[in-house]
């Protein structure tokens, strides 16, 4: 984000609160944020649950990062919908407390709106960085417990929004049907376009990769479809800035539900699944897989139909997303992940089950 574009929206945002109960004395620009200009504000007066912090988003028709990248703000109507409603869901139970932030504040007239802030935050997968960073084995239990949580909350939340009691819910966020498409077009399109990048490894692929991409949007007109979160991956899991098991129970944020939509759940899956695998591949940070197995088992038994999907989203994700982080690894090691991502898509779409019950993600398949 340009600062000042940032400083310009945060004068502005500074004058439309000033006259509401979330009058701030400053806004600090948050790091994490793509889409939208974000920002910790400090309130004048603190609200009755003692609340003197919030995050405060604000969205413009334009990727906030790419502003040449128009993206409609009926996007920030669909995560307001969706703050108020998956509120409604319990938090998971154990050492880690998985939830959605309280929603405060939504204009939408200019698309400005206040969250919840947690304190000294850090994504998952800065966390990782952090303090992964050295082995440790010890560690392994916890990280198969975070895992765990972060599954078990996206099973409920799977299917507490396919209840029937969630109608009006699911209704409200037909509006968001465009996020289906920059979807696609983000992984399965991307997918197509990122052969001529590396020819000698994905060449012999290019018409499986045609027809995955076809097949991926023929999805999208599927009667079955149900809400995803859409885009669940690291970035958008926060913790506090500590070491795990410090704390009885630490909260866990899941935030940035603009992407919400109608879609298959194993998307959701495979982006955290690939998301933590890169954190092996790239860092050699074995959390990511002790995270990976917490992750599945915690979501509990799927169908081979179920995994095959998640695996070909494993694969596409780290091709489409794992090849274009600059900085996040070397040349050798992006065409390895490159490689990897191939034969695990390939691998996926001729349902070679055996093939994956001997590698990194037999847990997969393990639960059924």
């Amino acid at each position: 984000m340009a600062d000042s574009t940032a400083a310009k929206f945060s004068k502005e945002v500074l004058q439309e609160l000033s006259n509401t109960e979330y009058a701030c004395s400053d806004l600090k620009p948050l790091s994490g944020g793509t889409a939208n200009f974000i920002f910790k504000g400090t309130l004048n007066k603190a609200l009755a649950d003692g609340t003197n912090e919030v995050t405060v988003k604000h969205g413009e028709d334009y990727v906030a990062l790419i502003p040449g990248f128009q993206i409609p703000t009926t996007r920030c109507r669909a995560e307001i919908e969706c703050l108020k409603a998956v509120s409604g869901l319990a938090p998971t139970k154990g050492s880690y407390a998985v939830r959605v932030p309280k929603f405060y504040y939504f204009n939408p007239d200019t698309n400005t709106q206040i969250q919840e802030y947690l304190p000294q935050a850090l994504s998952l997968k800065d966390y990782a960085l952090k303090y992964f960073s050295s082995p440790d084995p010890s560690r392994k239990q916890l990280c198969l417990e975070l895992g765990r949580s972060l599954g078990v909350w996206l099973r409920d939340f799977h299917r507490w929004a396919a209840l029937p009691e969630q109608a009006k819910f699911r209704d409200g966020l037909r509006s968001n049907e465009p996020m289906q498409k920059i979807k696609h077009m983000a992984n399965y399109q991307r997918l197509v376009g990122t052969v001529a990048n590396f020819p000698a490894i994905l060449g012999e692929a290019q018409e499986t990769f045609e027809k995955i991409k076809d097949a991926t949007a023929a999805e999208l007109d599927r009667p079955d479809l149900q809400i995803i979160h859409g885009d669940f991956w690291t970035g958008n899991a926060l913790l506090s800035d500590r070491p795990l098991g410090e704390a009885d129970q630490l909260p866990v944020f899941i935030v940035d539900w603009e992407m919400c939509q109608f879609s298959l759940p194993p998307l959701d899956l495979g982006q955290m699944i690939a998301e933590l695998y890169q954190l092996s591949l790239f860092k050699d940070i074995d959390e990511g897989k002790w995270l990976i197995e917490g992750f599945t088992a915690g979501y509990g038994s799927v169908n081979d139909e179920f995994a095959f999907r998640t695996a070909l989203h494993v694969g596409t994700h780290l091709i489409a997303f794992g090849s274009q982080v600059p900085g996040w690894g070397s040349e050798t090691q992006v065409q390895h992940v490159v490689g990897l991502g191939k034969d695990i898509i390939l691998r996926a779409w001729n349902k070679d089950r055996s093939w994956f019950e001997g590698g990194d993600l037999a847990c997969l398949f393990s639960s059924h």
